[in-house]
C-alpha cells in the first residue's frame, strides 16, 4: 500500500496516536516505528525489512549507529481503537509530544510535531522566495507533462 495525505493527530498521555482511518488496513498486522533522518517513521513489517536491509548494506552507518537506530525503533500492532504505542526514546529524539502531523510518504509514513511540520512546508512553499524555483517552475521543467 502507498500512503497517502497529512492528518493531524495526538499522542496521548501513555505515548499512544491512533492511526488515520486510510492507513488502518496497512497497519492491522502491525508494523515498525523507527527513526528517519531526524523524523519517526511507521513501517509496515514489509517496508521494514527493506529498509533495515539498506541501512545495514550502505556502508554509511557504524555497527555503534545501527545498534543505536535499532535500539529506539519498536515494533508495534494496533489495539482495538486503532492506537498504536510510539516509543518514549524516539518521541524524545524526533519532538513528538503531543500534537502532530501523520504524514504520508508513499512507502512509509513520517511522523513530525504540527510545528515541525508547518515550517517544513512554509520551506517548500517558499522556495521561489529564496532565489530557489517554486514548485510550479519544477512541474513546468518536466518533459512527460
Amino acid at each position: 500500500m502507498d500512503f497517502y495525505g497529512t492528518f493531524e493527530h495526538k499522542i496521548d498521555d501513555k505515548g499512544r496516536l491512533v492511526l488515520p482511518s486510510s492507513f488502518r488496513t496497512a497497519f492491522a498486522d502491525g508494523g515498525m516505528a523507527a527513526l528517519i533522518e531526524d523524523y519517526a517513521a511507521l513501517f509496515t513489517h514489509a517496508e521494514w525489512d527493506r529498509y533495515r536491509r539498506r541501512l545495514e548494506s550502505s556502508g554509511s552507518f557504524s555497527r555503534d549507529d545501527l545498534r543505536w537506530l535499532f535500539s529506539i525503533a519498536s515494533p508495534f500492532e494496533p489495539d482495538r481503537q486503532n492506537r498504536i504505542s510510539l516509543p518514549q526514546r524516539l518521541r524524545d529524539h524526533t519532538g513528538l509530544d503531543q500534537d502532530i502531523a501523520v504524514v504520508g510518504s508513499v512507502r512509509y509514513v513520517s511522523l513530525f510535531s504540527t510545528s515541525e511540520w508547518a515550517r517544513r512546508e512554509a520551506d517548500v512553499i517558499g522556495q521561489a522566495d529564496g532565489g530557489g524555483p517554486s514548485l510550479a517552475d519544477k512541474f513546468r521543467s518536466l518533459e512527460f507533462l
